[in-house]
């Protein structure tokens, strides 16, 4: 809505101001109305006053022209009113007849009035011309005093009570507008000394009403410039301001309050920012910041800096298998380790998971580094107590130093990276320094990943397979399918060589249905051989339980190659059980149900226990090939695999034993009651064709053992060696 000017003006004033405009604008209207009614009724009195007197002289002129009237007796008409030429204030008198045409009439000569409407008429003026006059005469009456100066009175002349004439009186106004400007000007004066008077009242009490709120708006002011919303206005007094005062400390207190609220969850968004809750170390943020700040002072100081890249070994297993809290509480006490080597001038960050940053200042030289590595990697050396229970954890570590292997944060970060991933190839638990050459190995790395997602595509993996042999009777009861990579340049690589390439980019779930969908279509087309009927053992990856998925896409493979689910035999790891065992527990169930049969591979070498075994719907335990390689000459090795074979008959599992290459390891393991064995002594991976001549009723261990012991020196182990 627009404005007017003035009102906008009046908005825009100042409240001291308002106030006085508002207080004088009230006593000016109170004042000017009071003025006018006084002066109107003072007005009202004195005009009656004179129409009384003109109305007493009429009256007499009438009574004393009567009689002469009716005998129309003009001398003794005008003898009657000549005294009235001794008055000064009668301007004229006019007398008419019954007929209401002029008589006589008076004037007086010295006090001329060109207004007066019967002044111009002549005596033989009709009756008409009369008459109109004597309207004007009548409807000017009351105006003509004010606005002409004179004053006319219309009186009829009476005799015996009835009308004879009239007579009309016209006399001078001045005495009546002289009494009616002293009475004006006695009222202006009262309102100039009333509005005195109030001026220097309202401007008291519009200061008894602005003092309060100018305080107000100035402590306002004070608290916006210093936000200070701890400080209070002291009530002036107990009416509405004070009650305005009240609302506005009321105000303040919540404000106050408000503000530590808002300041305390700012510190902790800071916090969020750039801290990690979990640990209270700096988190990526905070240490890119830091660690950019220290390169530039290096670069001016010319100093180096370390930047240590740390990867706890096997941390998801952890997870896995006792829970996210243990690991939560794995990682605090990591981080408080972590402390305890560096200086107050470095910093320890975690990046997130399970990977820690360090940068250390002033590193004299490479040896300096790698002494804090060291120390970094001797920190887990001792078991990490968690509650009532104890854990052991390593950690592989990644060193790069600045200026020498890089100038910026995200370089040196990257090249600890690398170094720590060589420190993991290395077998963990070391540390390792950058060095460019590794750079040449991740970019190998990159082109690998590149070239296997092509080789899905293109389908260039083949399936190998390998004999599981029953120790009593030396047949084969089934094989185990184990992938193979025909790279066009590298040519054949191993599974170690691409499997967790394909875990961490995101491929392993459809390589692992391209190897379940190939083995059951070769187990079906060995069925349609006619050959033996033998399971065929395929690895799942704990990927497929953690999409919980493996039902399904089991039961799809079943039922596009009409393979009998008796013939598939499924092989996870421990940290597979472990990682949802609740769904992974019933999933087994029913899948075992189905008839297909369920082996964990690689047991002994995960959290191993029977808490969990018993409670898993397990057929087979494979017993890790580092455990056989090594019974022979360790006497804690043989103890395992004796405590796994006893263990696995308790639960009434089958026992398979991987990795077998000598007689005498046959032999041990025969002796303490393992059911099956696995290894280069029968044969390494083969083709499919080469496997299928195993599918026979013979003893298949005999031939074998018979050409093991014409080796000198047990160099059985020397055969061919595969990769599974």
């Amino acid at each position: 809505m627009m404005m007017r000017p003035g009102e906008k003006f009046i908005r825009n004033l100042p409240l001291q101001r308002k106030l006085m405009l508002i207080i004088m604008s009230c006593c000016t209207a109170t004042l000017f109305v009071s003025s006018l009614f006084f002066v109107t009724r003072e007005a009202k009195v004195l005009y009656r006053d004179q129409q009384e007197y003109l109305v007493s002289v009429a009256d007499l002129i009438g009574k004393n022209s009567a009689p002469a009237l009716v005998f129309n007796d003009l001398k003794s008409v005008q003898e009657t009113i000549r005294p009235l030429t001794q008055k000064s204030n009668i301007l004229a008198v006019y007398i008419l007849n019954q007929e209401g045409r002029l008589f006589a009439r008076y004037h007086a000569l010295e006090a001329e009035h060109a207004a007066l409407p019967l002044e111009y008429l002549p005596d033989w003026a009709s009756a008409d011309d009369v008459a109109r006059a004597m309207q004007q005469v009548s409807g000017e009456s009351y105006t003509s005093s004010f606005l002409s100066g004179y004053a006319s009175v219309v009186q009829p002349i009476r005799l015996d009570h009835e009308q004879v004439g009239t007579v009309v009186i016209q006399a001078n106004a001045k005495g009546f507008l002289h009494s009616l400007r002293w009475t004006i000007l006695v009222a202006l004066g009262f309102m100039a000394v009333t509005f005195l008077v109030f001026c220097l009242f309202s401007a008291r009490l519009q200061l008894m009403i602005s003092a309060p709120l100018l305080g107000l708006l100035a402590a306002m002011k004070e608290i916006s410039a210093g936000k200070n919303f701890a400080l209070r206005v002291t009530k002036p007094c107990d009416d509405e301001i004070g009650m305005l005062y009240d609302g506005f400390n009321d105000m303040l207190h919540e404000i106050e309050e408000r503000d530590q609220i808002l300041r305390q969850r700012q510190a902790h968004l800071q916090q969020l920012a750039h801290y990690d809750p979990l640990t209270r170390l700096p988190n990526r943020t905070l240490f890119y910041d830091r660690l950019a700040q220290a390169l530039f002072h290096a670069e001016r100081s010319h100093e180096a800096v370390a930047v240590i890249f740390i990867d706890l070994d096997h941390f998801k297993d952890i997870n896995d298998t006792l829970g996210h809290r243990t690991g939560d509480l794995l990682l605090i006490e990591v981080a408080g380790r972590l402390g305890t080597v560096v200086r107050s001038c470095d910093t320890v960050a975690r990046l997130g998971g399970d990977e820690f940053t360090i940068f250390c200042q002033n590193v004299a030289s490479p040896e300096n580094a790698a002494l804090v590595a060291q120390k970094l990697v001797a920190l887990f050396a001792a078991p990490f107590r968690l509650g009532a229970s104890e854990i052991r954890v390593t950690a592989s570590v990644g060193v790069t130093l600045y200026p020498h292997d890089g100038r910026s944060v995200d370089e040196l970060l990257m090249n600890a990276d690398i170094a720590m991933y060589h420190a993991k190839g290395c077998g963990k638990n070391v540390y390792s320094l950058f060095d460019k050459r590794m750079n040449e190995h991740a970019s190998e790395r990159v082109t690998l990943l590149a070239d296997l997602r092509q080789a899905i595509e293109q389908g260039e993996f083949v399936l190998h397979y390998q004999p599981k042999v029953d120790l009593l009777t030396g047949k084969v009861t089934s094989v185990e399918a184990l992938v193979r990579w025909m790279h066009p340049r590298l040519g054949m690589l191993a599974p170690d060589k691409f499997i967790r390439l394909a875990e961490e980019g995101g491929m392993i779930a459809e390589l692992t249905e391209w190897v379940m969908r190939t083995a059951c279509l070769q187990a079906r087309a060995w069925q349609e051989a006619d050959l033996a009927p033998v399971r065929v053992a395929v690895n799942l990856s704990p990927f497929h339980f953690q999409r919980q998925d493996v039902k399904q896409s089991i039961c799809a493979v079943l039922g596009s190659t009409g393979l009998d689910p008796a013939l598939l035999e499924i092989e996870i790891t421990e940290s597979a059980l472990m990682q949802n065992d609740e769904y992974t527990c019933r999933v087994l169930s029913e899948l075992r149900d189905m008839g297909i049969t369920i082996s964990v591979d690689d047991f002994g070498t995960g959290y191993s226990s029977l808490s969990y075994l018993h409670r898993f719907p397990i057929n087979t335990l494979k017993i890790d090939r580092t455990f056989i390689l090594n019974m022979m000459k360790s006497s804690e090795d043989q103890a395992i695999v004796t405590a796994i074979i006893a263990m696995a008959k308790s639960l009434k599992m089958q026992i398979v034993a991987e990795g077998v290459e000598s007689v005498d390891q046959l032999e041990t393991l025969k002796d303490q009651g393992c059911h099956e064995i696995q290894g280069f002594l029968v044969s390494r991976p083969v083709n499919a064709e080469r496997v299928a001549r195993f599918f026979t009723d013979e003893d298949h261990l005999q031939a074998h053992t018979a050409a093991a012991d014409t080796l000198e020196g047990g160099t059985a182990r020397q055969l061919v060696r595969g990769t599974e």
